[in-house]
């Protein structure tokens, strides 16, 4: 089974031509002061598109899943008036918006510092949500459906080191949203300054990484992450 998941999510990020592995901001532009927000789940062929983005722009966020029977569908129909992923906040300027292609334009032109995020050759928009897709059906839609609708009081936030286009980060962004838990991404595609805190801290640049302050477990290697997951939140 494992071996076949790792199958599974290559193919997903061969499809998507390594989008997300790569920074194409400056290094020296200076990050957010404060966390952008976003609502989404694993399998949303939109969500990944603006997931990819946030990774080219080596941005961090804040991760609340919203899969199918989700704990926090009803708090976003609250907050932006309709249950659709995914949803962008942002505390720094006060935008919140729908709409990936509105919020991948939102994000570059904020934070790209004179650059772009996105294909270096211009793609239909419409061929782009096939391709996502097409990288959804093949993960079988993983990362769709909450295993089970929890309020998840006093659980502190997880925290991911992650590459949007790592099949192994993948692996586990999967879980985590099936498992309805809220997590901060700290992106550290290629390029980025991150990956030296990465290192400091872990002792090598691999992801994912995930710190969990709820118990002091801190981990590379996606198996290893799945099955601490599952286990003490399933």
């Amino acid at each position: 089974m494992g071996f076949a998941n790792d199958v599974g999510s290559f193919a997903a990020t061969i499809v998507r031509l390594g989008r997300g592995l790569g920074s194409v901001v400056p290094a020296e532009r200076r990050a957010p002061g404060r966390l952008l927000e976003l609502w989404d789940f694993e399998a949303c062929p939109y969500c990944r598109k603006v997931r990819e983005v946030l990774s080219e722009l080596d941005l961090d966020y804040v991760a609340h899943p919203v899969p199918r029977g989700g704990s926090r569908r009803a708090a976003l129909v609250a907050r932006g008036g309709k249950m659709q992923a995914p949803y962008l906040a942002d505390p720094n300027t006060g935008a919140a918006m729908y709409e990936s292609d509105d919020i991948i334009g939102y994000l570059n032109s904020t934070y790209g510092g004179g650059a772009r995020a996105g294909w270096r050759l211009p793609l239909p928009g419409l061929l782009d949500d096939l391709d996502s897709a097409l990288a959804s059906a093949l993960r079988l839609g993983r990362g769709g459906r909450a295993q089970a609708a929890r309020a998840r009081d006093g659980v502190e936030r997880l925290l991911l080191y992650n590459m949007e286009g790592s099949p192994y980060c993948r692996k586990v962004r999967e879980v985590l949203c099936e498992l309805d838990l809220e997590y901060v991404v700290r992106n550290v595609p290629q390029g980025s300054p991150k990956r030296a805190d990465l290192v400091a801290r872990g002792g090598k640049m691999q992801v994912p990484y995930v710190i969990d302050p709820n118990t002091g477990a801190e981990m590379y290697e996606s198996d290893e992450i799945v099955t601490y997951l599952q286990t003490r939140y399933a």
